[in-house]
């Protein structure tokens, strides 16, 4: 059974039958309702404020008939840019600057990302001649070793990097357009963009002989270091499945 009232008396009158019933019979119900709320603290030299519209959905929830009803809160948030406000005026300035380096940044990342195919595509060609050449003058086949040494995996670490920051910048730009909410995925793409930039920069050390002789070390046991790291996760996973089966039960989260 569901309502739509107007008003807190409609609403009393549509359900009352409802409360003369028994709550030992009650199985569950549910609240939905929305709330319009504006937030005035961004308004700045006349621009538009920021309009909020949460969707509410309340949940009692009786159906171990415990004693205790169970009450769930779940809270779905929508911002957009307020409308029908006879505000004249112009944006901020500084939003436009954010704007435009944005866009220059997915400019720089997409120049980036096709040099790097460019140069990745050119090494396979390269390598498909050298296995062709290699073949029929000694008639044997390059293994999988040198075939690496044709590949660049830093490339291939920039490629990605230059997508991950591609599609958060222009996530960015639609949160900043007030068309988009996704904070949480925009922040996972940019973050792990900075992350894999930073790794790249490594590179770099290698054209200095002490930085070199580290790196290689680093390369030369990062097999090994994998292995533990897997046999060390199985106990940490182990540590923390324990602690929540124990811990668990008492609390809520």
């Amino acid at each position: 059974m569901s309502h739509d009232p107007r008003t807190a008396n409609m609403w009393k009158t549509q359900n009352a039958s409802f409360f003369d019933l028994d709550f030992y019979r009650l199985v569950d119900i549910k609240i939905t309702f929305q709330l319009k709320g504006i937030n005035l603290q961004t308004v700045r030299h006349r621009e538009l404020p920021d309009c909020y519209l949460f969707h509410v959905t309340i949940t009692f929830d009786n159906q171990c008939h415990s004693g205790k009803v169970k009450l769930f809160l779940d809270i779905d948030a929508e911002s957009s840019t307020c409308k029908d406000w006879k505000i004249s005026g112009r944006a901020q300035k500084n939003t436009h600057y954010l704007l435009m380096f944005d866009g220059f940044v997915i400019l720089v990342c997409i120049t980036s990302a096709v040099l790097c195919t460019r140069s990745i595509i050119l090494a396979v060609r390269l390598l498909q001649r050298f296995s062709q050449f290699f073949q029929e003058n000694f008639n044997h086949k390059v293994c999988a070793e040198d075939q690496s040494e044709f590949l660049n995996g830093w490339y291939v670490l920039v490629i990605v990097s230059d997508l991950l920051a591609i599609i958060g910048s222009i996530l960015k730009m639609e949160i900043q357009a007030k068309s988009l909410t996704s904070y949480d995925v925009c922040s996972i793409f940019l973050g792990t963009s900075t992350l894999l930039v930073w790794v790249g920069v490594i590179r770099y050390l290698g054209y200095f002989q002490k930085y070199n002789v580290l790196i290689l070390t680093m390369k030369a046991a990062f097999p090994k270091v994998l292995r533990f790291c897997c046999c060390a996760g199985m106990i940490y996973l182990g540590y923390t499945f324990c602690g929540w089966i124990v811990l668990g039960p008492y609390h809520e989260k």
